[in-house]
């Protein structure tokens, strides 16, 4: 029985949905995501055209009116943040999938559009996307509304990022851990409690050997002890109920993950992508200085 037949997308639970609201901080990253193809200069570092196609039907002329403000230091380096993230974890899915992977699972997947604008060579993957109930009705919702299809080779599997079996769940989604997968984890860890974070590290540090593991995290500043100031973004993600909560030195990543089952730990560090993605841009976009990519190859 085929991967599509055997694990068909089905609805989750109502009394799961009404336990939280959909990510707002999902829908936030693919505004810029949008944005990027709307007011950046070509060619874009990530081509995510669907972006747009998910947002609200006045998300274009609200950006193309307010690009002023999205051309700001402390935007241009979030947009960059969003973008480069995504097209980094895509680049090394294209590596994965020539050394033979064929599992790619997206933890906190939010409004990520990869698996619906595949190109032919991902046709073969199984790909499953992670997050929390309320936040995939939400995403199915805005793909039946834009008319995209939920291609054969998806599988939804619903899950609290923070207190739930993962491992379990991706093996009930159609993961097999006999068989090595690209795990992705993408502007989530920092809204992670320290003691999930280790769970999390811990669980795709027990997949299959040359199983690989992507994700970015935010390093610590003078912010983090305390509250965070009144009109900061740490202080914006709080009102609307994700708050940072975890922020890490690569050293101790890197100290865990080897801890985890890791044997290979890499960073891309904000020199790292202005060399790989913004040599020869014109258009400002900046690489935020504490946010850290990592690649982990068990």
């Amino acid at each position: 029985m085929g991967f599509e037949r055997a694990h068909r997308n089905v609805e989750p639970p109502r009394d799961i949905v009404l336990e939280r609201a959909a990510s707002a901080t999902a829908l936030g990253a693919a505004r810029l995501r949008a944005a990027h193809l709307l007011i950046d200069d070509p060619p874009p570092i990530l081509d995510d055209a669907l972006a747009l196609r998910l947002l609200d039907p006045k998300a274009a002329r609200a950006i193309q009116e307010h690009a002023d403000r999205l051309r700001t230091p402390v935007s241009r380096a979030l947009r960059c943040d969003v973008v480069v993230r995504s097209r980094y974890v895509e680049d090394r899915l294209v590596e994965a999938v020539r050394r033979g992977i064929r599992q790619y699972a997206i933890l906190g997947a939010g409004l990520d559009t990869f698996a619906y604008r595949q190109p032919g060579w991902a046709g073969d993957l199984r790909i499953i996307e992670v997050d929390h109930a309320a936040s995939q009705l939400d995403k199915r919702a805005r793909l039946r509304r834009a008319g995209i299809e939920e291609p054969p080779n998806l599988r939804y599997a619903a899950a609290d990022l923070e207190a739930d079996d993962l491992r379990r769940q991706l093996e009930a989604a159609g993961l097999d851990a006999t068989q090595p997968a690209l795990l992705a984890c993408l502007g989530v860890l920092i809204y992670l409690s320290d003691s999930a974070a280790k769970r999390l590290f811990d669980m795709a540090g027990r997949l299959a050997a040359g199983s690989e593991f992507v994700f970015n995290f935010s390093r610590p500043d003078a912010s983090t002890e305390g509250s965070p100031p009144p009109g900061s973004a740490a202080a914006r993600m709080a009102a609307i109920g994700e708050p940072w909560r975890t922020r890490f030195e690569p050293e101790t990543v890197a100290s865990r993950l080897k801890a985890a089952g890791f044997g290979s730990v890499e960073f891309l560090s904000a020199d790292d992508v202005t060399e790989r993605y913004l040599r020869g841009r014109h258009d400002g976009l900046i690489a935020p200085k504490r946010v850290v990519i990592a690649d982990a190859t068990v």
